[in-house]
């Protein structure tokens, strides 16, 4: 079977994105996509976007990790597949609704940011206490806090992040079994007001990724509930620069971004 596919980088995030509205693939092909995302035997990327039809809405997004494993929801994924749609469907807008396996979601073309992601997921804010993660895993953070921005998130403010070892205690976190299905872990520290710096070890992935979405929006609603700050924050990852928007009460929350089309190809299985 010859499959077309799209690679898409979304600030170092990178994803496979496949026209599946005929559903010629299927999600469940756990060996295929593993092996797809392989970087020296495959294509090569964090996962894989599927976009398919939805009865109520411009289309449907299924996230495939690196690991074959599909999961709820990928902030980055979803702008990208956004870019994608935005090329292969037959109706252009400046926005799309979509649905991904838990919600619902908005993304639509921004002139300063490339594309602008409602996020519309936002729940278990501290459900769980991390301080006995700092405490028996020596991380070393001023505070941290847990909540699921469309998946779990731990986030943890450090210091020296760029020296930070980020796969070492990413993984101890994401494996933790204080969380039933894993989690994300993020570590941050504030550069200057309303700017961050994050780095993110993810689960699926299982290593640091040059940028993960969903993290990105997570560390940034912990910082503004940590300082206080209002409205936007700018955050630099390893892969470039994301911006989230937000209200007071973060029942709107805006994840912002550039997204670039690396190549396009085909595949045989």
């Amino acid at each position: 079977m010859k499959i077309n596919f799209v690679k898409i980088n979304a600030t170092g995030n990178d994803f496979i994105v496949i026209d599946n509205r005929e559903g010629f693939v299927k999600a469940e092909d756990k060996k295929l996509w593993h092996k797809l995302c392989q970087l020296k035997t495959g294509i090569g990327a964090d996962g894989v976007l599927l976009l398919e039809k939805s009865s109520q809405h411009d289309f449907k997004m299924r996230y495939i990790n690196a690991d074959g494993g599909e999961v709820e929801m990928c902030g980055n994924g979803a702008r990208a597949i956004t870019a994608f749609a935005h090329d292969v469907l037959p109706a252009k807008k400046d926005k799309y609704k979509f649905e991904t396996m838990n919600g619902v979601y908005e993304c639509e073309t921004d002139p300063v940011h490339g594309f602008r992601l409602r996020m519309t997921e936002l729940y278990d804010v501290e459900k769980f206490n991390l301080q006995s993660l700092v405490t028996s895993l020596g991380l070393n953070s001023k505070s941290s806090m847990y909540m699921n921005t469309g998946v779990p998130h731990c986030v943890f403010e450090v210091s020296h992040l760029l020296e930070y070892p980020i796969f070492e205690k990413g993984k101890s976190v994401r494996y933790n079994s204080m969380f039933e299905k894993g989690t994300n872990a993020n570590f941050f520290e504030a550069t200057s007001p309303n700017h961050l710096r994050v780095r993110t070890y993810e689960r699926g992935v299982e290593n640091e990724t040059l940028s993960c979405g969903t993290g990105v929006t997570a560390t940034a609603i912990a910082a503004a509930k940590l300082y206080g700050w209002k409205n936007e924050i700018l955050l630099e990852t390893l892969g470039g620069r994301l911006a989230v928007q937000f209200n007071s009460d973060f029942s709107v929350v805006y994840l912002c971004g550039k997204v670039e089309k690396v190549f396009s190809g085909i595949v045989e299985n």
